[in-house]
């Protein structure tokens, strides 16, 4: 296996993973924060929100820029 077909199995596991989580928050609401929650409240100040950004066009760039 090449090391592009590792890190594509890789993002795969992570969405299944929050794919999960989200059906999982939607299911039981006591037990765990919606994403839409989680997220509002993670990037709330305004260097959270840049760093957030730094993060989505890293990401962007070296998962479709090829």
């Amino acid at each position: 296996m090449s090391d592009r077909a590792i890190v594509i199995v890789g993002f795969a596991l992570v969405l299944v993973a929050t794919s999960g989580a989200v059906v999982v928050t939607r299911v039981r609401r006591d037990l765990v924060a919606p994403l839409g929650e989680t997220i509002a409240y993670l990037i709330r100040t305004r260097a959270a929100r840049v760093v957030a950004v730094l993060v989505w066009a890293w990401l962007g760039w070296h998962f479709l820029a090829r």
